[in-house]
């Protein structure tokens, strides 16, 4: 008896507590400590952070990583830039953001951040792109977007587990639900745990990032939290940059692109089609992938799904360059094709480019079988991909939360001529995963 009312007391205090709004308690500690690239990843690496409480000398400190511990006289200080944020709930946070520049191709950099002379973060270790011929790998995951923490955290942490040695994680867009909301940011970063502190992040932005504030609700803008706790390539269109944004890792072009600006503005449109041509036109890399959040094709139920302004623009930039890869979220289902050319005629066996959505959190919908354009789709499935690229070669593979591969193909790249398809798992000989009622449709 006395037990039981222990526990009914411990949970109306927690109850009680939960509900009152608290600020957090002011400190210096650093949080929230993310890796992203704002220049050439071979020679720069950029990193942020927050604290609650402001900082009067922010840094970084950066020396070549060695086995031996203690060994800090070759320790180089750069000082932090600092913006400061209020949340919706009043809160006030301070973001700072230091970009290493000058490094070695292939370097591995051991690094901490906080206050100097006072509180400073653990180190922690990152590898810059090298410059070398060497295969190469990378992790694309689809929304996480809802119950980040409890559920995409295991996706997150599944791709890690696979490809440990992976160059940097691209988040396809809907990190989270509601763009402003700092207790959402604060499950993102959590979900990602060390990594984020040892790999870098590409983001892009999906609709969800966007949102609405109290005194405008009419009007949405892209969260308050994206450009200080992302530092991006500031090479895309005026008025978009950090959103629309591409970045050359050895010999891979990636152009990131905001969709749901173009979705807005017929001008934004226009201006992000002529920069795709702009960045595609003078590309010197071999392998080109491309990410924005809404796709092309789609055979989603519900409401939402079909944006031929999009595809209008855009797929004809795409084919007219061989695009090789475009990587998609917002549909939350698993959908592969590369037979949907518009403007161009590929030989049996060869592709133009190969389109993905996919999805790596809880939300799940379903496909409308009389609308299927994919080759490859699944529904209520939590996924990751890894791709490889090792010269002229293009390994794709997608894999469950459980270890499991449901889709790979390969690319094979060709001089003057599309690039060869493989395919190793296809749909008439491996099942695709469907709800419990054994249906590609979600139960009403």
């Amino acid at each position: 008896m006395k037990t039981s009312f222990l526990l009914v007391s411990l949970f109306t205090l927690n109850f009680f507590f939960s509900t009152l709004n608290l600020a957090p308690a002011q400190t210096t500690q650093p949080e929230h400590i993310v890796l992203t690239w704002k220049n050439d990843p071979s020679q720069s690496q950029s990193v942020t952070w927050r604290t609650s409480s402001r900082l009067e000398h922010p840094i970084a400190q950066l020396s070549l990583a060695s086995a031996a511990g203690k060994i800090t006289d070759r320790d180089q200080s750069y000082q932090a830039e600092m913006q400061e944020i209020e949340s919706l709930e009043g809160n006030t946070y301070f973001y700072y953001s230091v970009t290493f520049e000058g490094l070695n191709p292939g370097g591995i950099y051991r690094y901490r951040v906080g206050e100097a002379g006072k509180k400073m973060s653990e180190w922690n270790q990152f590898t810059t792109a090298d410059k070398t011929e060497d295969s190469y790998s990378f992790i694309y995951l689809g929304d996480i977007q809802n119950e980040v923490l409890a559920w995409g955290s295991r996706t997150v942490r599944a791709a890690y587990a696979k490809a440990p040695k992976a160059g940097f994680m691209l988040f396809a867009g809907d990190l989270i639900n509601d763009g402003h909301q700092d207790s959402q940011w604060i499950e993102w970063f959590e979900s990602l745990g060390h990594i984020r502190t040892m790999k870098s992040i590409v983001p892009v932005v999906g609709n969800h990032e966007y949102d609405t504030y109290p005194s405008h609700p009419d009007e949405e803008k892209i969260s308050m939290y994206w450009r200080p706790q992302f530092e991006l390539p500031l090479n895309g269109p005026k008025g978009l940059e950090e959103s629309v944004y591409y970045m050359d890792y050895k010999n891979m072009r990636l152009i990131v692109l905001n969709s749901l600006a173009a979705l807005k503005s017929p001008k934004d449109l226009q201006i992000q089609s002529d920069y795709l041509e702009k960045v595609l036109t003078d590309n010197p890399q071999k392998w080109t992938v491309v990410s924005f959040h809404h796709p092309f094709f789609t055979a989603r139920d519900g409401r939402h799904g079909n944006y031929p302004e999009l595809r209008e623009a855009w797929q004809p930039i795409l084919e007219r360059h061989k695009v090789d890869l475009v990587l998609k979220g917002h549909d939350h289902v698993y959908a592969r094709g590369a037979h949907q050319t518009k403007t161009i005629e590929v030989p049996e066996g060869q592709v133009g480019p190969v389109y993905v959505v996919s999805v790596a959190g809880p939300k799940m919908y379903g496909i409308v079988p009389e609308k299927r354009w994919m080759d490859r789709a699944g529904v209520n499935t939590q996924l990751y991909q890894v791709i490889t690229i090792d010269g002229d070669l293009l390994q794709y593979r997608a894999y469950t939360v459980l270890d499991e591969l449901y889709d790979a193909f390969d690319l094979q790249k060709q001089k003057n001529n599309y690039n060869l398809f493989t395919e190793h798992i296809s749909t008439p000989k491996y099942p695709e995963n469907s709800f419990p009622n054994g249906s590609t449709l979600r139960s009403k």
